[in-house]
């Protein structure tokens, strides 16, 4: 609109601020932002507060970026290889056992590059992992060290792989509230990027707290991320918005 600055006040709540000043260093932002708090709170126990935040002065937006699948469980699983991607399923090293670093590293071996280990995310029923055959005994003993419950054999066709899962805890204020509900009554939007809240533990989540006064869209595929997910929350019987993702709940 012609004539209409813009103007930002914004709350950054956060257990260890990392100098936040950072993303508005440049002059183009700093015209953009009227005022900046920071909160060194732990976000459960803020939103349990009676008033987090003071009344608002106009549209409020809730951003929380990668901030849930900070507290998700780590653990180490044995993995049957039909859930792998097919490059390592299908390779002739993993027929043959010859991906291991014991046999491929060897004098005689075929060298590093017939490692099976890569950055490439797996996801499972249970959470989401990485390609990375070769490091199977590593993770297997990763598991014994760390007080995991007893000898962990693979079976055949299985190896053993990190696992990471959503904890749903994570989405509980400390008083035992919905972290989103409480967001939406001092927010007018939630938008939420995580990499380990995939829809259904979101879907779970809005159904266990009853909150169908809600509305949530995944926009992850519209935004053409791969990494995370980004969904889009508010309240129903306020002015929809035009959005191009999926509707859940």
């Amino acid at each position: 609109m012609e004539g209409f600055a813009l103007r930002f006040v914004l709350w950054f709540a956060d257990l260890c601020l990392a100098d936040p000043m950072r993303f508005f260093r440049t002059s183009s932002m700093r015209r953009s932002v009227d005022s900046l708090t920071f909160l060194g709170a732990d976000y459960r126990t803020w939103l349990a507060r009676p008033r987090p935040l003071p009344k608002s002065l106009g549209l409020r937006v809730a951003l929380v970026s990668k901030l849930f699948n900070n507290l998700s469980h780590f653990s180490v699983c044995g993995c049957r290889t039909n859930v792998l991607p097919s490059y390592l399923v299908g390779s002739e090293g993993m027929k043959g056992g010859t991906h291991m670093p014991s046999q491929c590293l060897a004098p005689d071996g075929a060298g590093p590059a017939a490692l099976l280990v890569s950055n490439s995310r797996v996801t499972l029923e249970q959470g989401r992992s990485f390609a990375q055959a070769s490091l199977s005994d590593y993770y297997r003993a990763l598991h014994l060290i760390s007080g995991g419950q007893g000898e962990m054999d693979t079976a055949e066709g299985e190896v053993c792989l990190p696992m990471r899962a959503l904890d749903p805890e994570c989405l509980v204020t400390s008083d035992g509230a919905s972290v989103l509900a409480r967001l939406l009554e001092h927010c007018d939007f939630a938008i939420v990027e995580d990499a380990d809240l995939r829809p259904k533990e979101l879907v779970e989540h809005l159904n266990a707290f009853g909150l169908h006064k809600l509305t949530a869209c995944d926009m992850t595929r519209a935004q053409g991320l791969t990494g995370n997910h980004v969904y889009v929350l508010w309240r129903r019987g306020r002015h929809e918005p035009r959005l191009g993702g999926q509707r859940l709940w």
